[in-house]
């Protein structure tokens, strides 16, 4: 027998945190706006984005989740894919080149808007829906993981193949992120986790020491593929202040966090794009290390709160999209923050629900209806493991 527990379907505290985000994003936003890169009004702006986002939220959590895995999966991702190769066949005054990328689409009233945010929402469900189907069929054999890693592998290669053709390079690793997340809680052995992680882990640790140790022979064997723009972006992020066209904006952020102090201070120091990809810079030197760490706790109690929800479902497909759904979240704001202190390359990754940004801030509070959907539609058991007899 099931029953639903009217009183307990809205989380109420993770709502609140959402308010918090909120908050923090319009008052970061404000001092960003100091800075004067820009002359528009982005609080108020932002302000709209988070009415709508809420909206688009709380439509998206009285829809069942389940008919994501029974009907949707595969319409959604080819709808995403479609809107990739869209943008990558349109003109440029519809579509136009931004850094040597054709990313977003450039709309009247719309405005801009990046298809690969959606497409990141889609990918979650998609290799959620390949990975709940997979496990409910087959049971964990060698044999059986490495198939399933052959489905999510070839779900997976389609997006990444136009996100690199834009290039959103970005994108790429987020989608990446979201896959390798989905693999480790999906129950395939450790033992081709270990490897799917070893590797990659092992070739960014080498070529960190190569680009230090060995210069010459990364200069001839790997940046020469890669296009000038991108090779900036690796001397900007190991070594911004001796390369200072490249590291302009690490180093800014950089000085804009070391003198913020404790609590906080306000200069004359300028950092280019302050309202989006380094808005946390600018948490740190207007509110210092009590205000960066505010907000980072805000995430931990964020990520929290959906670890939970997939804890307490009983759906597998809920269960796994809403760990999808924290690999990706936990991934932009670990990049974000990264790249702000140095620690990462700029890669122009927005803090989700902080930094200003009408697509990411709605497919953030998207993928969060998502996640509320599970705890709203997911039925207790009276007869569960737990249950005493």
């Amino acid at each position: 027998m099931s029953v639903n527990q009217e009183h307990d379907k809205y989380d109420v505290n993770l709502l609140f945190v959402l308010f918090l985000f909120s908050i923090a994003s319009c008052i970061s936003i404000y001092y960003a706006q100091d800075m004067g890169q820009y002359d528009a009004n982005f609080v108020l702006r932002q302000a709209v984005f988070y009415v709508i986002a809420f909206l688009v939220a709380f439509i998206v959590l009285h829809f069942d989740f389940e008919y994501y895995n029974t009907r949707l999966a595969w319409i959604l991702y080819g709808f995403g894919l479609a809107l990739l190769l869209l943008l990558a066949v349109s003109p440029a005054s519809i579509a136009p080149l931004n850094n040597g990328a054709k990313s977003w689409f450039e709309l009247p009233v719309i405005g801009s808007f990046q298809p690969s945010e959606l497409m990141k929402i889609f990918v979650v469900i998609t290799l959620s829906h390949l990975i709940s189907n997979h496990n409910q069929q087959f049971h964990h054999t060698m044999f059986n993981d490495l198939k399933l890693i052959g489905k999510m592998t070839a779900a997976t290669i389609p997006p990444i193949l136009l996100l690199m053709n834009q290039p959103d390079m970005g994108m790429v690793i987020l989608t990446l992120s979201i896959f390798i997340t989905l693999i480790i809680v999906s129950g395939i052995s450790y033992k081709i986790i270990a490897v799917i992680i070893g590797v990659p882990a092992l070739g960014i640790t080498s070529f960190i020491f190569a680009f230090f140790r060995f210069p010459d022979f990364v200069e001839k064997y790997f940046f020469s593929n890669l296009s000038s723009y991108q090779v900036e972006r690796f001397y900007g992020w190991l070594n911004p202040f001796e390369f200072v066209d490249a590291g302009y904006q690490t180093a800014q952020a950089l000085t804009l966090i070391g003198t913020g102090g404790m609590f906080g201070r306000k200069s004359n120091v300028y950092v280019p794009e302050a309202h989006t990809d380094f808005i946390f810079a600018i948490i740190g030197h207007i509110f210092g290390f009590v205000g960066g760490a505010f907000v980072i706790t805000l995430y931990f109690i964020l990520l929290y709160f959906i670890i939970m929800t997939a804890l307490k479902t009983y759906n597998l497909f809920g269960m796994y999209m809403c760990s999808g759904i924290i690999g990706m979240l936990a991934f932009q704001v670990f990049q974000n923050v990264g790249m702000n202190i140095g620690l990462l390359p700029v890669t122009g990754f927005t803090l989700p629900l902080v930094s200003y940004g009408g697509s990411s801030l709605l497919t953030t509070m998207l993928a969060i209806g998502l996640v509320m959907s599970v705890r709203y539609h997911s039925k207790t058991f009276m007869f569960t493991p737990s249950s005493e007899p």
